[in-house]
This record gives structure tokens, sequence and C-alpha cells, in this order.
């Protein structure tokens, strides 16, 4: 077979000038030191690529097959518009499931740096593309943009960072290589789904010349509703999956630390690890425009969660940092120290304690959770399991902390402050408060911006009224220069945590914006909601979360507004909607009403007048919410429905 493969078109122009189409170079042998003449190997192909370049793979033989790394490592990728395609070796095929469903994807091919100390492309070498002597890549792109690689399995080692060792990524984006499109791989896992061998990262894009970044990035699947489910990564003990320094980055449909059965996590424990070294999830320096999870544009949504599961570091870890300053963040749909079904949660062990949510600086936004938009609300929603610090001795000072305001400048004076939104999460079993600032922030100067007064408590007080049928709540008042609005929020609260002194909502019931139709106190900064639009099915703890919006309607967006603390607990029975009239019409000499709340059957009553005359049945019972009943235009009539 020819080691290179070109297709030429026919020059439009006069004299002998020609035009290169994309060509396809297939691998055909895993040997990248002493290949025949007849075959193509991995480094041979990269050496001669072109722009729009596709490498397939076509090794004879049962599969999966192993390409070891050359000691010096593999040509560096400055071409645009390459794909990498895994899934052409035959036998291979892409994951066909659902995010929450075990991921049946059949990889063939492996890139294996598992041997040292070489074996791999050293990035320190280059001219000042963000990165030293102390890292290394299996595969690394310098300023190519659309790079695409899908269908591979990457296996690596944990190194001690220096230049004779340095640490490996599996994939390395330098000095605006933008676009990038890394689907349906995994990382530092064998294709048996078994075994084991990570290092520092799965992706590594840091700023190169000039500030220049790998903008663009899509890692798991783009959402864009074609082969979603193909596009599903899987990463397991790697140092950090995601090592970024770049904006405009998509993290959507991956396992982290999670195998492809969706339940089973890694043990953190047994992992051999360098001083000060642990095993995370994300961390990004220049993260403005991040997604990770849905991005609840309608599409797809429900395919484009990420399941996060145990992560570690010495002292006190985070799922998520942003250690520059981040704005526009969204953290939306993902399952976080639990599996795909909702129940098999992170196993404790000491390494995988102390361990926060997010980790932000000053000036920061992010909204975690919905923006109740009315698109994919449900899905957007967070489950979020075993966080904070159950046993003392692994706690850190300064713990419990959910969402940690890292503002090591002390310049976070309210004004200054991260903006965080948090609804319609389910929070589980978290020994954690929502927000817990570090350093010298106080809770207080947190919200100094955003309420009128924040010396006094910033939590809501809740209570009901003395039937039982209503929820009253007062509101900490608003700067409304800048938060005019205040929403509220509704949740079933976890027990567990209650037990441990922790209010925290594990269901999201309901919502209600204050001085809204739904809000029966007209006074402003004091809600009334009525318990029958809870739909409790049992006696139930609940506390409320509030909001606090620059905007009018409902949508909350990150930057545009601030979650405050939960409000103490209520212990609440179930208790009927109350009876509404939420339509009514006249059309053809008919009456029509739609009803809502109350309980069936329900009587339609009727008089001609509010003075003299009195109620009288109007028909038979009945149970629908809709009635209509025809009424003579030429007569004053008033008429009223009721409960049986």
């Amino acid at each position: 077979m020819k080691k290179l493969t070109l297709r030429f078109s026919a020059a439009l122009l006069a004299g002998s000038c020609f035009s290169v189409e994309a060509a396809l170079i297939a691998v055909t042998t895993t040997n990248n030191v002493n290949s025949p003449a007849t075959d193509t190997n991995l480094v041979q192909a990269l050496t001669h690529l072109r722009s729009g370049d596709t490498i397939q793979f076509n090794i004879p033989g049962p599969g999966p097959h192993y390409i070891q790394t050359p000691d010096a490592g593999y040509p560096l990728i400055t071409n645009d518009n390459i794909t990498i395609d895994g899934y052409s070796q035959p036998g291979s095929a892409p994951n066909t499931n659902t995010i929450l469903a075990a991921n049946t994807a059949r990889i063939q091919i492996v890139l294996d740096s598992r041997l040292g100390p070489g074996g791999r492309t050293r990035l320190g070498l280059l001219a000042n593309p963000g990165y030293d002597d102390s890292e290394s890549a299996i595969l690394a792109v310098l300023g190519a943009k659309n790079f695409t690689v899908r269908g591979i399995s990457f296996l690596s080692r944990h190194t001690p960072g220096i230049p004779d060792d340095p640490e490996i990524y599996c994939i390395a984006l330098l000095n605006d290589a933008t676009n990038a499109r890394i689907s349906g791989c995994w990382f530092g896992l064998d294709p048996g789904g078994t075994t084991v061998a990570g290092g520092r990262s799965a992706v590594a894009a840091f700023a190169g010349d000039g500030g220049a970044t790998a903008s663009g990035l899509i890692f798991g699947t783009d959402g864009d509703g074609r082969s979603d489910r193909a596009e599903f990564n899987i990463s397991i003990e790697m140092g950090l999956a995601l090592n970024l320094q770049t904006p405009n980055v998509k993290v959507a449909g991956n396992f982290i630390n999670v195998f492809p059965d969706g339940t089973r996590f890694p043990d953190l424990s047994t992992i051999s690890l360098q001083d000060g070294e642990g095993v995370e999830a994300i961390e990004n320096g220049a993260a403005d425009n991040m997604i990770i999870g849905t991005d609840g544009d309608g599409k797809s949504d429900a395919e484009e969660r990420n399941v996060i599961g145990p992560v570690f570091y010495p002292l006190r870890g985070t799922v998520v940092e942003f250690w520059g300053e981040a704005t526009n963040i969204t953290f939306a749909g993902n399952y976080v120290g639990v599996g795909i079904d909702g129940q098999s949660a992170v196993a404790k062990n000491g390494r995988e304690e102390n361990i926060s949510l997010v980790s932000l600086k000053s000036f920061s936004s992010i909204r975690i959770g919905s923006n109740f938009d009315g698109v994919s609300d449900v899905i957007e929603g967070n489950r979020i399991y075993n966080l904070g610090c159950q046993d003392e001795q692994f706690c850190a000072p300064a713990s419990h902390a959910f969402v940690d305001l890292d503002d090591s400048n002390n310049v976070n004076d309210g004004a200054d402050a991260a903006r965080i939104v948090l609804r319609g999460n389910a929070l589980v079993n978290n020994f954690s408060r929502i927000l817990m600032q570090d350093q010298t922030v106080s809770v207080a100067t947190f919200y100094s911006a955003v309420l009128a007064n924040s010396t006094n408590a910033v939590a809501p007080t809740l209570a009901t009224n003395s039937a039982g049928t209503e929820l009253r709540l007062n509101l900490p008042p608003p700067n409304t220069n800048n938060y005019p609005t205040a929403i509220v929020d509704f949740y079933a609260v976890d027990p567990a945590e209650l037990t441990n002194g922790y209010v925290q909502g594990k269901t999201y019931l309901a919502s209600v914006r204050d001085g809204s139709a739904d809000d029966l106190d007209p006074a402003p900064y004091t809600v009334a909601f009525d318990v029958g639009n809870l739909n409790l099915g049992q006696t139930t703890a609940l506390a409320a979360l509030a909001t606090y919006s620059k905007d009018n309607g409902l949508p909350t967006q990150a930057g545009r507004a601030v979650t405050a603390l939960f409000s103490n607990p209520i212990s609440l029975a179930p208790v009927a909607a109350r009876l509404r009239i939420s339509s009514l019409s006249y059309s053809g000499g008919a009456v029509t009403f739609t009803l809502s709340g109350g309980t069936p059957p329900y009587q339609l009553q009727v008089r001609t007048n509010l003075t003299t005359d009195t109620w009288a049945p109007l028909g038979t019972p009945f149970t629908n919410a809709t009635i209509t009943f025809p009424a003579n235009n030429a007569s004053q009539s008033f008429y009223r429905a009721g409960s049986q």
C-alpha cells in the first residue's frame, strides 16, 4: 500500500499549476519504528499531513491495536482542518446509548505512552507556546485550526513533572489552536473498560504567544442533534481531566472519573501520585463563556450532561476551579458525585473529603443549574452529591464550602464579588453551605452590593399562616437600583443534610416572583404562596431560596443575578391548592369556565344580582376542569364555582 494517497484535480488556470485535495491517509501498522515500506505508520501519517487531511486506520488482525508512542514523540500537528478518526478501524464502533446509560463504545486504536521515560512530544522545546520543559504531550497541536480526533484510547502515566520526565498531556493545544473537537475518546482507560492508566491531563490548552488561546474547544458532544451519543468521552484518573486557560469552551456529554457502566468509580486512594498532586476534573484560568453541561437551547440538552465522579486534592479540593476571572459560566444538567442511576454515590475514603463544587475568583459570574427560561428547565438542574467534609480529621480550615470564593487579593468588597446563581438543583448529602467564603470575605460583604442592608440576615425567613395553607416569607430587601426583582424557589430539603445541621434543597417544587400574581401578599419583600401549588404528597420539610435579579422576568442568567442562602426549614402537611377560575370566556351564547386547584367534584352556582338574590346551583356537580354552559345574553347573571 502506498504511504500517502493524494487526490489531484485538474487546474483551472493555464500552465502547470495544480490544486491538492484533502487526502485520506490510512495507517496500516502499529510499528512506529521499523515498519515495512508497504505500510504506513502513525509517525509517517502525521509527518505528511496537509491541511484538510484525514488519518484513518486499517490495521490487520483483531484489535484493540496498541501503538507505542516513539521515544521522541510524534510530529507537531500544524495544518488546519485535520481529522484523526479511530472509529475508521474495522471492528470499532461509537457509543449509541444516552449519557444516562452505560457507554457502549468499542475502541480499537490505542495511543500508548505507559512506558518511559520517553514516549511523548516535549513541549518546552517550542518557542514560548505557553508551556515549559516540564510538560509534554502524546499529540500536540500547534496553531492548527479545527483539529478533530475521535475514537482513540489514550494511555499514559503519572510522572514527577521534571525536564527528564515531564508531565504527559494526552492532547495539548498550543498557540491559537482554535475550534478543536475531541469526541468519542477514552482517556486513561483501556478499551477493555477496566485497566486504568491516567496521566497529567486528557487535554491541556494554555495561552501562548500574545495571549493566543484554544478558544472554541468542544470536549464531548457539540449537542447539534447529529451523532451526539457517538461524541461522548470518558476520562479516568487524570491529574486534571481538562487543564485549560482558554475561553469559549464547551464540555458536554462526558464521564469524568466514572467507568463505562456509569455507576462505578475509581478508588483514588490507590493511585500513586507525586507530592502535592491530586485527581481533579476541570480547571480553567481564562474561562469566559464556558459551558459545562447542557446549554439549554432545546436541542439535545439531555445528552449534554456530564457525569463526574470522585475528585481529590491535598487538604482541599474542588470539582471545577476557575483560577482566573471567569464570566458568564454555565454549569447545568450535570451529575456530580453520583452515577447515572442517580443513586450510586461516590464513597468517601479520605481523599474524597473536603471537596467544594466550584472555586471562583472575584469579578466572576456563574449559573449553577437552571435559568428558568422555559426551555429544558428540569434538565438544567444539577444532581450534586456528597460534597463538603463529613470527617473532621480530613477538613482544612474554612471548610464546608459549596462554592468557594478564593479572594486571595482581598478585593472582594461586594461590588467586586463573584455573582453566583444557583437554582433548580438536587443537593443530596452535601456537608456544606451554599456560599461559604474563605479568606477574610464575610457573607455580609459578599451581598453588600445586592441587598439594601447586608449587615442583617441574608437568608429569607420562612413560616406558614395559622391554617397551614400559605407559606409566608420575609425577604431581605434588595438594592433595587441594581436588583429590582426578587425570585423565591421552594425545595423539599434533603433529610440527611438536615440531620447534620445543613439546609439544602433536594427537590425543586415551585417558584414565585415577589409582587407577581402568584404572590398573595402585595407588600414588597413579603411573599405569600399557596401551599396547594406545591403538590405535596406527604408531610415534607422544605425551605426557600431567594435569587435577586437585575431583570424583571424569571430567567436568571450568570452575571445578572445572585442567589442568597437557604431559609430556615419548616415542616408542612399536604394542602389542596385553592380553587381558582383561571380563565373565563363568552362565545356563541355560551360561557366557558376553566378551573384550577381545589378538589373535584365542583359545583357551579348562579345569581341574577349581588344584593337581593342568593346563589343557586346551576346544573349537576362536575369533575372536569373546564365546563361550558348556555347563558342568556339579554339578562345579567353572576357565576361562581366551588368544590363540593
